[in-house]
């Protein structure tokens, strides 16, 4: 799926996936962080384990 720049702001963000990581609650499972999730702050889990979402941004390697 081709990603537009509108579409962060029109589309719900549901079904892109930016990233996925490992949840901090029990089992350690995959959860797959989507649009949606970052602009609610938490992504859950499949057992309902809610995890925040925190965004970091930095300068270039080469600015630093």
């Amino acid at each position: 799926m081709a990603l537009n720049i509108l579409d962060w702001f029109t589309d719900d963000g549901d079904d892109v996936i930016v990233k996925s990581l490992t949840s901090k609650g029990t089992g350690k499972e995959a959860v797959n962080i989507t649009v949606r999730d970052i602009r609610k702050g938490i992504a859950m889990d499949s057992r309902g384990y809610e995890n925040e979402v925190v965004l970091f941004l930095r300068k270039n390697k080469a600015d630093r």
